[in-house]
């Protein structure tokens, strides 16, 4: 009787984990399929003087982030313990099959809400505190273009995907830039904000 009321229980609440749904893939952007390296690189963009084109290292303090979206692109979210170091000792310069410049290797994260489908993802690189504290701070940052991976692992015990995506209907993660964001844009804002604090003390 005990053990017909114990597999009960657990039955139920195996069935309200199914239900609740979780989806897993392994953030990273450098792998080695059938003994060729398989990556997608960040590098330094327009406007970065000597460093233009170069692969971006660990060693100026770059990581990357995982956004998600699971309606179609119409909002993202941040996944929760996705931010990842750039490989470590790779310095700018470098490459991806040399010291692992322009790439990372981060965790298996978890997509809370999934149950099955696509699901669309954005890649942060940046080398401040966060993505959003690297663009308003005047640090690079950049995003990877918006790219789908068909379906996601639902069973933690097996191993899932990744961000480089597999078969035909999967774009992929591809190689992006950081820049940093030019000054006139940071001018621009405090001329708005500036202009706003006006407006208001003169309708007060």
């Amino acid at each position: 009787m005990k053990k017909a009321l114990v597999a009960t229980i657990l039955g139920i609440a195996l069935k309200a984990v199914v239900a609740h749904g979780q989806g897993y893939i392994i953030f990273e952007s450098y792998k080695t399929v059938s003994g060729t390296p398989v990556y997608a690189g960040v590098t330094y963009g327009p406007g970065s003087g000597a460093k233009t084109g170069q692969y971006v290292g660990v060693a100026s303090g770059f990581k990357a982030d995982l956004l998600y979206s699971l309606n179609g692109g119409s909002s993202y979210t941040l996944a929760a313990g996705s931010q990842a170091n750039f490989w470590p000792g790779s310095a700018d310069g470098g490459s991806p099959t040399t010291d692992g410049a322009g790439v990372f290797s981060g965790p298996t994260v978890t997509i809370p809400g999934y149950t099955s489908g696509s699901v669309m993802f954005i890649v942060e690189a940046y080398n401040g505190s966060s993505y959003a504290a690297s663009v308003s701070g005047g640090q690079y940052a950049g995003q990877s273009a918006a790219f789908t991976i068909p379906s996601l692992q639902t069973d933690n015990q097996v191993i899932p995907g990744d961000t480089l995506g597999t078969g035909p209907t999967s774009t992929g993660l591809q190689s992006f830039v950081v820049t940093v964001p030019e000054p006139g844009i940071f001018a621009l804002a405090g001329l708005g904000a500036a202009g706003l604090m006006a407006f208001r003390r003169k309708k007060a």
